[in-house]
């Protein structure tokens, strides 16, 4: 099958990871894929593993160049299949499949409320095949804001599982977390690997910080992720005055080798798809500490696989997080179970179910049942 991925992601994010994964797990089984991105870390990680990429950049989400321009590669692709992999891609890559006469699926990463203005309720009566929904949380919210459920499949992300019997930890050449936060050897260190977006909700995180550090004062905590909320949280460490004991690492191209690192893995957001970086967590063993929102509750089975708190509640969240450091064998017995439950969330378990849904667009499109 020949597949056209369209993506407009100029950072290295959760999404953009996906991409990667689908299109690697694709070329495995056989497809044949061509990848449409701005310039950036997606575009040059895929060509560096020999897969085509084009650069493409709508300036906007109704850019009538960008459509013409992705017209014009799925044609030359002779594909069989467009794949939109971002909200910015989604009209642009629609109309380019309309036009094109191929059919479209659209993959929906977030459980954001959706159609809340004119342009939105257009961008989602456009004539989408089929939208990959990556949890049951995102297909409610889509459901909730008018979108057909016929037209809302579920397709999980998926994440490279380590070697069944490997062990979670530093490998050698990685670099080493606590030294690059000036810790010690043996510190606690509490991470999030996320980025620096409203709904991520580090500022409830860093109140939350603010309350374990109070009880337990040796504790560190490595924020991994750039945004725009990066100079308010600076703001808001200053003033709680743990600013000495929360590091803001940015960006780290090797952010799986840091996870896997952290006694634990805290995730504050109030709004959740699902949580790749949640998901590198219990596939690398760190005991999980999470907000019960999106599609996290389809991942953490509370008090078996993770420990999960109300969203926008600092003090539960705080109380979860000094209940998994105040219980070790507890929390390794969850992060155990999580190991093993993650496994129904593999980058081939997610290519597996992609190419289910293009087979039922492909064939809806030809007539057949």
């Amino acid at each position: 099958m020949r597949i056209v991925h369209l993506d407009t992601g100029r950072e290295w994010r959760g999404g953009q990871a996906q991409v990667l994964l689908l299109l690697e797990a694709l070329r495995a089984r056989g497809h044949e894929s061509r990848l449409l991105a701005p310039r950036g870390p997606l575009l040059e990680r895929a060509r560096d593993l020999g897969f085509h990429g084009t650069p493409w950049r709508p300036l906007f989400e109704w850019d009538a160049g960008a459509a013409l321009g992705a017209l014009d590669a799925i044609r030359k692709a002779r594909a069989e299949i467009v794949h939109c992999h971002s909200a910015h891609a989604h009209p642009p890559g629609v109309a380019a499949a309309w036009l094109a006469r191929v059919p479209v699926v659209v993959s929906r990463r977030v459980d954001f409320s959706v159609a809340r203005s004119p342009l939105s309720a257009l961008k989602y009566r456009m004539p989408v095949d089929r939208y990959l929904c990556i949890s049951r949380g995102v297909i409610e919210a889509m459901a909730g804001s008018g979108v057909p459920r016929r037209l809302l499949a579920l397709v999980p992300s998926g994440v490279a599982l380590p070697p069944p019997n490997s062990g979670a930890g530093r490998s050698t050449g990685d670099a080493d977390l606590r030294a690059l936060i000036g810790a010690a050897a043996d510190a606690t260190v509490i991470g999030t690997v996320a980025a620096l977006a409203p709904h991520k909700n580090h500022a409830d995180l860093a109140r939350a910080a603010a309350i374990v550090l109070a009880r337990r004062p040796e504790v560190r905590f490595a924020w991994i992720g750039e945004g725009e909320c990066r100079p308010a949280l600076e703001r808001q460490l200053a003033v709680l005055g743990i600013k000495d004991c929360v590091h803001m690492l940015g960006f780290r191209a090797d952010a799986r080798a840091l996870l896997a690192q952290f006694d634990v893995f805290a995730l504050a957001s109030y709004l959740e798809g699902l949580g790749t970086s949640l998901l590198d967590a219990q596939a690398l063993s760190v005991p999980v500490v999470a907000t019960a929102v999106g599609g996290i509750p389809e991942v953490v089975e509370h008090g078996r696989t993770g420990l999960l708190a109300p969203a926008r509640d600092p003090q539960a969240f705080a109380e979860a997080l000094l209940s998994t450091l105040g219980d070790p064998a507890a929390a390794r017995r969850r992060a155990d179970a999580a190991r093993v439950s993650v496994r129904a969330f593999s980058a081939e378990a997610t290519a597996e179910r992609t190419l289910q849904e293009y087979d039922t667009v492909r064939r809806a499109r030809s007539g057949g049942s």
